[in-house]
């Protein structure tokens, strides 16, 4: 795939989860993808694998918000690679009311225009509050 189609899909990405449309977005994610957090808060993992696994998490953490938004601040694409950098702010309402923001850097990782890596880098002091709302498993 092309660079900027891999762009492209990076850009989905985000507009998909602010709509809640998890069943176009799983449609971005290689049968064998992985979700890596290398600082993930307390009670959270820090790898998710596989995409049916990495849905049906999304599902459960979409549904602990009122609303979701992702505003892109800058979107780099690797040259000479299957590789896309994201930096984005989130603004969420948790159910319930409480607020949640962070600051991101995302990296996407494609194979064959799909998305096989997604490295998500925040703070997990600001995330944990998000973890914390999380019904019980």
């Amino acid at each position: 795939m092309s660079t900027e189609s891999n762009a492209s899909t990076a850009v989905r990405f985000f507009e998909l989860l602010g709509r809640k449309d998890l069943d176009a977005w799983s449609q971005l994610w290689h049968e064998h993808g992985a979700i890596t957090v290398p600082y993930p808060p307390a009670g959270f993992p820090s790898i998710i694998e596989g995409k049916d696994v990495i849905v049906d998490a999304f599902r459960g953490l979409l549904a602990n918000f009122e609303s979701f938004e992702s505003e892109l601040t800058g979107v780099y694409p690797a040259v000479d690679s299957e590789t896309v950098c994201v930096e984005y702010r989130n603004r969420a309402v948790i159910v319930g009311g409480v607020e949640y923001t962070n600051q991101n850097i995302a990296v996407f990782v494609f194979e064959d225009g799909l998305i096989i890596e997604y490295h998500d880098y925040f703070d997990p002091r600001r995330f944990q509050t998000v973890v914390d709302a999380l019904p019980p498993a």
